[in-house]
């Protein structure tokens, strides 16, 4: 058993072995359980097909993303149904007939690849657009012409995190890595990539001239003196400068240098950078500038987030300028420019979005637009056009787009999704506030049958808690075909608590749920799940709780803490060992949310309290427990998985009547670009393994 010593104090790892992916006896220990899965599944979760089978039927429907217009064409993300990805379409007008850009289902013919950032150039003659594969975050940068969808040869390899930004038509900036230890000189044609932990480090801000090889591409920027720092560039809308923005973790602060662009000779680094912010003090985001004047979204000294413009040459905050003042508890979480002369912002209030459009002075030029009074935003202006797009969704409303001409002032209905057989009139959701343990007041959305009585509620009923709280993440209203299976088949209720570590009540809110707080999230969950029990929505034994990355610490560490609140726990690619975190892949930019086992020791005896891995019990019934992990999870590396489950199943599993099982999927990843095929079955999945763990019976 490997022992390590933390500020002064001994602690076992007898799973460290599992960290090795490629070793014999981690590959035979996957082996092992994805056998004990399967035959789990086999016998006990005969419901998988006809959950399957009811998802494929109700999500084929047609879904639109929000249309954006670039140089002479509309874009717009589209799926007919049950494709497994996206299609990007061109259109010449509002009512043209539409042509398909981009379809990542030609990328690959199990539907494993994907398509990642997509950036159009000055004049949208050419796009830049990043391939994933197999779930990873390693992206491939290729370029497209627009008029006749050909390829140009440019392949930009080991770009991961990246931003793409042009100057004019001619090239863009991108970052990336080195290329990894476990590739340096080695073929990667069965794309193993994803599958390493090694720790990234050195990402480098690069330019690449369009029709040229990657090796021809000069470093532009980087920081070598800081290794764990990420840099990104942002083309000012003007042209004339270049934004270097440098983050050391996922927090939202950064540095801000700028560099002119009208000198430099494109071959080698940016001459005359200068040191706008140089510190971690705050998060300053660009959204225009005129000349030598910017605009900033920015939470210095507003927690609640504010809109600033200052001589980019004369940066102190004495001679800042505030357009759009912080309101207390209503996020300012978006704001872009519309015709070079109109702010157009998204603020959330409550946990429900609102958009306002204003002059550049922050003088309000509209705040009443067509949309629910409950509802998510997405919002698409650009500083050339004078059209707004903004779609709603919500818990009931599937999602409309809508178009807003600045010019005319009129709103028309662009598209409107329609999910046949589906009457949002059947169903009710609400917003409660309940008491965790210190007394703050949390928000939560409780949605289900229009036939369950919020005031007597009549449990209990089966019910789905899901969570996440960190990284200043805020779960907002959406809608979900599987959440509406999980409601219509199993009379099931569907729960989101707002716990402190998201967003939802900007940066105190978040703060409130980090390091030395970060049990104030485990304790939010867990009186969720008390207020739905107290509430008689449900009961322990009825009540089913999942959350995934950050929200599958929450659902591990809530299992350990308070195993009889729960039926069933469902952690998915959770980050887990809580001392190792990280050393592995991006996992240091996570400290800003968690602290450092090896630098602080209060940190570390807060991690080693929270730890699942560290944590689990012996003599105690959990509820029925499913981790479940991807091979090709290069953002939590499923070490984390493996470590977890061998402690349950070798400390409570000999005694435990529920099952303590991992669902170990291939050729995918953390969760983004994963196709639709593959995340019907892992829902159908996870929904039969919860229904049989806590009573849910399948209604047709």
């Amino acid at each position: 058993v490997v022992v390590d010593e933390y500020h002064g104090i001994k602690v076992e790892d007898p799973y460290r072995w599992l960290e090795d992916p490629d070793s014999e006896a981690t590959q035979a220990w996957v082996k092992e359980q994805v056998g004990l899965t399967d035959g789990y599944f086999e016998k006990e979760c005969k419901i998988r097909a006809e959950i399957t089978a009811r998802q494929m039927e109700m999500q084929n429907y047609e879904k639109f993303g929000i249309p954006f217009k670039r140089g002479k064409h509309y874009f717009f993300f589209r799926n007919d149904g049950l494709q497994n990805h996206y299609v990007l379409y061109k259109q010449s007008s509002l009512d043209g007939e539409a042509s398909a850009l981009l379809d990542p289902n030609k990328f690959s013919k199990d539907g494993t690849a994907s398509l990642g950032v997509t950036k159009f150039s000055d004049n949208a003659e050419l796009v830049a657009y990043g391939v994933k594969r197999s779930g990873s975050d390693w992206t491939t940068i290729k370029v497209r012409r627009v008029s006749d969808c050909e390829d140009f040869k440019d392949e930009l390899s080991w770009v991961k995190f990246s931003s793409v930004s042009w100057i004019g038509d001619e090239g863009f900036f991108y970052s990336r890595y080195p290329t990894p230890k476990a590739f340096a000189g080695k073929d990667d044609s069965n794309f193993k990539r994803g599958e390493e932990t090694e720790a990234l480090a050195n990402q480098t801000l690069y330019y690449h001239k369009v029709g040229t090889d990657q090796s021809e591409d000069p470093q532009v920027f980087q920081v070598p003196e800081q290794p764990k720092w990420m840099v990104t560039g942002q083309v000012t809308h003007d042209g004339n400068t270049l934004l270097i923005s440098m983050s050391e973790s996922c927090d939202p602060v950064n540095r801000l240098y700028v560099a002119p662009l009208s000198k430099w000779d494109r071959k080698g680094p940016l001459k005359n950078v200068v040191k706008v912010i140089d510190n971690f003090d705050a998060l300053y985001e660009y959204i225009h500038n005129v000349g030598d004047e910017y605009w900033f979204r920015t939470n210095k000294e507003a927690p609640c987030y504010k809109i600033v413009k200052f001589d980019i040459n004369k940066s102190e905050s004495k001679d800042w300028v505030t357009v759009v003042p912080e309101k207390e508890l209503v996020v300012l979480e978006d704001a872009t420019v519309a015709n070079g002369s109109f702010l157009v912002t998204q603020h959330l209030e409550h946990v429900k979005n609102k958009i306002t459009l204003l002059d550049l002075d922050g003088k309000l030029i509209k705040d009443k637009f067509e949309m629910p009074e409950v509802a998510s935003l997405s919002i698409s202006a650009h500083h050339k056009q004078t059209e707004i797009f903004y779609k709603f969704t919500s818990f009931l409303y599937p999602g409309t787009v809508m178009h807003y001409d600045i010019e005319s002032g009129k709103t028309t209905k662009f598209k409107e999704t329609i999910v046949k057989g589906f009457k949002p009139e059947d169903y009710v959701a609400t917003q409660a506030f309940f008491e965790s343990k210190d007394k703050t007041k949390v928000p939560m959305f409780i949605v289900h049958k229009k036939a369950i009585d919020p005031k007597n509620p009549k449990g209990p009923h089966p019910t789905l808690m899901y969570g996440y709280g960190g990284f200043n993440i805020s779960l907002t209203p959406s809608f979900s075909i599987s959440r509406l299976v999980w409601m219509q088949h199993f009379n099931g209720i569907y729960a989101v608590p707002n716990l402190r570590g998201g967003g939802e009540y900007g940066e105190e809110w978040h703060k409130a749920g980090t390091k030395l707080k970060k049990q104030n999230v485990f304790d939010d969950f867990q009186f969720a799940a008390k207020y739905l029990i107290d509430n008689n929505y449900t009961s322990p034994k009825n009540l089913a709780i999942w959350g995934g990355s950050n929200g599958g610490l929450l659902t591990a560490a809530c299992a350990n803490q308070a195993p009889e609140l729960f039926g069933c726990a469902v952690a998915a690619v959770g980050v887990l060992d809580m001392l190792r975190f990280h050393k592995f892949t991006i996992g240091y930019a996570w400290c800003s949310d968690y602290g450092n086992a090896d630098k602080d020791k209060d940190e570390f005896e807060a991690l080693r309290a929270i730890s699942p891995c560290h944590n689990v019990q012996e003599g105690v019934q959990y509820p029925a427990v499913l981790v479940t992990t991807a091979d090709h999870d290069d953002r939590v590396s499923p070490l984390h998985s493996y470590k977890f489950i061998s402690a349950l199943q070798d400390k409570a599993g000999k005694d435990n009547k529920q099952p303590l099982l991992i669902r170990i999927e291939v050729k995918a990843g953390h969760g983004g670009g994963k196709p639709l095929s593959k995340q019907i079955e892992e829902i159908s999945d996870v929904y039969a393994f919860m229904a049989r763990n806590i009573g849910a019976k399948w209604q047709k």
